[in-house]
């Protein structure tokens, strides 16, 4: 039997697969579905509004950003708490069982068979979908930059996040630094792989698709409370769209990364977000 009925939404969304854009958006936590036999997981309506199940506000980011830089996107439909697209398939928290310390019943004691169906019907067909449009875009000529919209909350636990927009990035920090550079400009409070370092989480998608083919690649963070609603969504994404039309003029970055990859430490990933919530906890960064 699987996962996903006829009349159910598919695994992701393309927007603008034929851009005429060296950017290539990604938007793993866009969605909120969920599929009907998981019975919502075991949460109520009030839960799928709350970041743990969704990165708010980046659906209308990656919209906006989409139509202002005519690239191609692809953003996933269904809840974070369903699968995350945004990690490894064996990473503690691809299945959350809680969200805020609330426990997401329908992710306990799940079964490999259970896994399996999620991973098969959702998770795959977005990275498959991903890595095609890269083979695209690298195989008519281009290095395209790989963009990741996600959001955060502005406090967490009990640390207050200072921050109102942020860039993470691996060995690779070229597209990170030029765009904080342009955001500090502003007067904005920019975070430098806050809140969450992909120096060490390696399994998300700009070093799973972008860093293994050398891409140039950032995962911007946008404070959700600041991306809640259209017109605001519309204004962020306008000065991100601005900055990388900026960069792709001036094409300092807009190439192969040739420098050193880092180190790897499984265990620093599979216990990041674990320690990350204590420290939290404590109102520590």
């Amino acid at each position: 039997m699987t996962l996903l009925a006829a009349d159910e939404p598919a695994p992701y969304e393309v927007l603008r697969p034929q851009g005429n854009t060296s950017v290539i958006l990604t938007c793993e936590h866009a969605g909120v579905a969920v599929p009907r036999q998981l019975d919502n997981l075991g949460l109520g309506p009030d839960d799928y509004k709350c970041h743990y199940a969704v990165d708010i506000g980046v659906r209308d980011v990656t919209h906006y950003l989409s139509e202002l830089l005519d690239a191609p996107a692809i953003l996933g439909n269904y809840s974070r708490l369903v699968v995350d697209l945004n990690r490894d398939v064996d990473h503690p928290t691809t299945f959350a069982t809680t969200g805020d310390d609330k426990i997401v019943l329908g992710n306990l004691d799940l079964s490999e068979q259970d896994k399996t169906k999620r991973l098969t019907e959702i998770y795959h067909p977005y990275q498959k979908a991903l890595a095609a449009m890269l083979d695209r875009a690298q195989a008519a000529g281009g290095v395209p930059l790989v963009v990741s919209v996600h959001s955060y909350t502005p406090v967490f636990f009990n640390f207050r996040r200072p921050w109102e927009i942020a860039f993470m990035y691996a060995a690779d920090d070229r597209l990170s630094l030029s765009l904080m550079a342009r955001f500090r400009a502003r007067g904005y409070q920019v975070g430098d792989n806050e809140p969450y370092d992909h120096r060490i989480l390696k399994g998300g998608a700009i070093n799973r698709h972008a860093g293994v083919r050398r891409l140039p690649c950032t995962l911007v963070e946008f404070r959700n409370d600041l991306i809640s609603n259209k017109k605001d969504a519309f204004f962020w994404a306008k000065l991100l769209a601005d900055d990388l039309q900026e960069i792709l003029a001036e094409r300092t970055v807009c190439t192969y990364y040739d420098g050193l990859q880092l180190p790897y430490d499984p265990e620093k990933e599979r216990t990041y977000f674990a320690d990350l919530v204590e420290r939290a906890k404590r109102g520590e960064p």
